[in-house]
């Protein structure tokens, strides 16, 4: 492990490095032909490191149809080795039972929303979000007459889908955070632009998956020194908010300079 880890920071040490990462991320993503939409590229970033954390942070970009939602998910897994995410267009009612897939500190991509046809299968997404793991006991019927069998599916898993509709179902649309891409004039206007201009594709993505090589490594125990304060700042508008709160933290865990900062300290404390 130590040879791997060595081996990740020596191709990703300047990345891991950078004073605002995410301004990095936000570049690239330009290089790729993402128009605008800082915010949410930047914030699926995040969501995607996240996964690393107990509590990986959901989300679901909205919009209308050809507003650039896929496109801009596209974009940011691009960033990120495959064995970070497992992507669907659709599936069965059981699918994430059955699936011989892992999903242990993954995010379930799904392409669009209404891939989930049934509410079985949002009940089946829930439970692997909330609870981090799915335990599903069905009866088979085996040589031997029928069997009862008990399937575990273990997480912690993240969940990122693109939508047309407004409101996905509400016990599913508390866990996630949701985004809106820009669908005005303007932003129509920029995207004709630099369509003409024919951005290049960025292919040195190397860098990036080392990174998250890298952070799968380090330790996850990592603290936000100002996170009383935060709280302090937040308006206790609305019940949800004792859910969100773990949500905002869990955006600024991800951040490799914070879990940089954990490490030394911890090793501090080792001296």
């Amino acid at each position: 492990m130590k040879a791997e880890e060595s081996e990740a920071w020596q191709k990703c040490q300047d990345l891991a490095r950078s004073p605002d990462i995410l301004n990095e991320v936000y570049a690239v993503a330009q290089e790729m032909g993402v128009t605008g939409e800082e915010r949410t590229v930047k914030i699926l970033y995040l969501s995607l490191v996240s996964r690393f954390l107990n509590r990986p942070v959901s989300v679901v970009i909205k919009g209308p149809s050809a507003a650039g939602k896929s496109y801009v998910l596209d974009a940011i897994v691009k960033l990120f080795p495959a064995e970070a995410y497992y992507l669907f267009t659709a599936m069965s009612d059981r699918m994430l039972a059955f699936t011989e897939a892992e999903f242990k500190h993954r995010v379930i991509l799904l392409a669009e929303a209404s891939g989930l046809a049934s509410d079985f299968q949002s009940y089946l997404i829930r439970t692997l979000l909330s609870e981090g793991r799915i335990l599903y006991e069905t009866v088979e019927k085996t040589k031997d007459g029928f069997k009862p069998r008990r399937i575990e599916k273990e997480g912690p898993t993240g969940f990122i889908c693109t939508t047309t509709a407004i409101n996905l179902h509400p016990e599913n649309e508390t866990r996630m955070l949701s985004l809106t891409v820009n669908d005005s004039k303007e932003q129509t206007r920029a995207i004709l632009v630099d369509l003409a201009d024919e951005h290049n594709q960025c292919n040195s993505v190397g860098q990036w998956h080392a990174l998250q090589k890298w952070l799968g490594t380090q330790s996850l125990n990592v603290r936000i020194p100002y996170a009383r304060e935060l709280a302090e700042r937040v308006s206790p508008v609305a019940v949800r908010l004792r859910r969100d709160f773990t949500t905002l933290l869990n955006l600024i865990k991800p951040i490799p300079s914070c879990i940089r900062q954990a490490g030394n300290e911890a090793e501090g404390e080792k001296l």
